[in-house]
């Protein structure tokens, strides 16, 4: 069994007036595999939680992937934009926000990464589900195809 620890969505931000601290940044996520000590122990990167959370988190999506691929406790990542971080975000879709796509597809690439990647808080488009995954999943295989076409 393996583990895979995501952030708190929207990261260090108290909600109904209980503060959510478990994981709201990279130091968070540092100590709590520390703590763990185990191989089965790793990181689910929710990239628009990392963005919601901006400077916050201490440092930033790219940095987090190569640290933690590079210890191989990069497990998952969650695609996703937003427009700003806190206090204010929107999500965005994937080719909108303000991180460049193509830098957090090809990070996990430039590691030993054996996890996913995979789209997250799909916005809807066409009335249809399957409209809305198939244009992140598209989007995301393109910048893929790009990544490895590019080498790392």
């Amino acid at each position: 069994m393996i583990i895979g620890i995501h952030p708190d969505d929207p990261p260090g931000v108290e909600l109904g007036g209980i503060p959510r601290c478990i994981f709201p940044s990279f130091e968070g996520y540092q100590q709590a595999l520390d703590i763990a000590d185990s191989r089965n122990v790793g990181v689910c990167l929710c990239v628009g939680c990392w963005l919601e959370g901006g400077q916050r988190m201490g440092k930033d999506v790219l940095e987090t992937t190569r640290y933690f691929g590079e210890r191989r406790r990069l497990f998952k990542v969650h695609f996703r934009n937003v427009d700003a971080p806190l206090p204010h975000f929107v999500e965005t879709f994937p080719n909108g926000g303000y991180m460049d796509r193509y830098r957090v597809m090809k990070a996990p690439q430039e590691v030993p990464c054996n996890g996913v990647v995979i789209p997250d808080h799909i916005p809807s488009m066409a009335n249809d589900h399957r409209v809305a995954t198939a244009y992140p999943i598209g989007y995301m295989q393109a910048l893929l195809h790009r990544a490895k076409a590019e080498g790392t």
